[in-house]
């Protein structure tokens, strides 16, 4: 049992601890500028597909650390301006592997904020924005998704502008071990640009034991 210092009965859900403990961290991309607009990420294969070898995030770990997704929020402009014209949001993991040492994009290496202000900084692998080919991804599991079909009457002129947002929390850890990556990816036939912010956890396999 723990106590507040105001002498109340205090419990803490399993993301609490971890974040406590200074093992949850954030990462995202897209920027904001004092005085001008957010700038938004292209999606993969410049906007107009899926491209999972291009993902726009990819964070991983090596063996000793487990990955834990939290909570996921993306933010995406689209332009489906003729029908049948689609955009979409996927994020999944991969078991099979964990990221590259390098990668080239923009922003490219992404730095992931700990939860824990001041705690350590995240020990594995985190790039934003790919631009070049990755050994291709598996997806092991599908996470969390997003479809987005527009129609019109048959002008470009009468389709209104759309946005289309994912947001994802976790409420049952998915407990990943290393080696491991989570690609989140988007685009479509239209030009999709965006941003995404995914908080999750890197613990060490020592809180794990396995008999």
């Amino acid at each position: 049992l723990k106590m507040s210092k105001l002498g109340a009965l205090f419990t803490a859900d399993w993301k609490y601890q971890l974040a406590a403990a200074g093992l949850v961290y954030s990462a995202h991309i897209g920027t904001l500028t004092a005085g001008a607009d957010v700038g938004l990420i292209v999606g993969g294969g410049n906007g107009t597909t899926v491209d999972s070898d291009q993902p726009e995030m990819i964070v991983g770990v090596d063996a000793g650390t487990y990955l834990i997704p939290i909570g996921l929020d993306v933010m995406c402009d689209i332009d489906c301006d003729a029908d049948g014209e689609y955009a979409e949001i996927i994020a999944f993991a991969d078991r099979t592997q964990a990221p590259p040492t390098t990668a080239t994009g923009t922003p490219g290496i992404v730095t992931p904020n700990n939860q824990l202000d001041g705690g350590a900084a995240f020990g594995g692998r985190c790039y934003g924005g790919v631009t070049t080919d990755l050994t291709d991804p598996v997806m092991s599991e599908w996470l969390a998704g997003k479809y987005f079909s527009g129609a019109d009457n048959g002008t470009a002129a009468s389709a209104l502008g759309q946005d289309m947002n994912l947001s994802k929390t976790w409420t049952l850890p998915k407990i990943l071990a290393g080696p491991c990556e989570i690609v989140i990816c988007f685009g479509g036939t239209a030009a999709v640009n965006g941003m995404i912010n995914f908080e999750f956890a890197a613990v060490p396999s020592s809180y794990f034991p396995v008999s």
